[in-house]
């Protein structure tokens, strides 16, 4: 690498370090401060099997310790579960789905009464449909739990970053 490139690497990065980049993923979105104010959180319970799954995912995240004694906040969520049909034979059966997760959220104080935070995700897994309908049954369920279990990780990394710029 010449000199000239160096400097310019070395140059960018100082710039982006001296603006206040703060890498999304790093130390600060995952520091003690942000990790206690996530432990804070009462997470209201979801509705259905995939909002039971997202719920469980979201604890484990944010709460390894188990649900606070004293909440300083409300985590409410809302889901929304749809299945699109997209490899359509010429017989008119389907043998692709997309499975869409919509979920909205919004983190309150202690009393449920002002929104501190709210946000939303959209998650998109697929699945194949067979001649077995128990296969296709796992499927549609494991691509549930895919689309639940990266929905708990986006809510929880906004909460995080969230949590570290205050």
């Amino acid at each position: 690498m010449s000199l000239f490139r160096t400097s310019f690497v070395f140059l960018m990065l100082s710039l982006a370090t001296a603006c206040g980049f703060q890498p999304l993923y790093g130390k600060t979105t995952q520091s003690t401060d942000v990790r206690e104010k996530l432990a804070q959180i009462y997470i209201e319970p979801i509705e259905g099997r995939t909002g039971q799954i997202l719920r469980n995912e979201l604890l484990d995240l944010a709460n390894p310790g188990g649900i606070p004694d004293q909440p300083a906040y409300r985590l409410v969520i809302s889901i929304e579960v749809q299945k699109v049909g997209l490899a359509i034979q010429q017989d008119a059966t389907k043998t692709r789905y997309n499975l869409t997760l919509n979920s909205k959220f919004r983190l309150t104080d202690a009393a449920g009464q002002d929104v501190i935070y709210s946000g939303s995700t959209q998650n998109i897994a697929s699945y194949n449909v067979v001649q077995s309908e128990f296969a296709n049954l796992s499927a549609a369920n494991n691509a549930e739990k895919r689309a639940a279990l990266v929905a708990a990780e986006q809510i929880n990394q906004q909460l995080s970053v969230f949590f570290s710029g205050r």
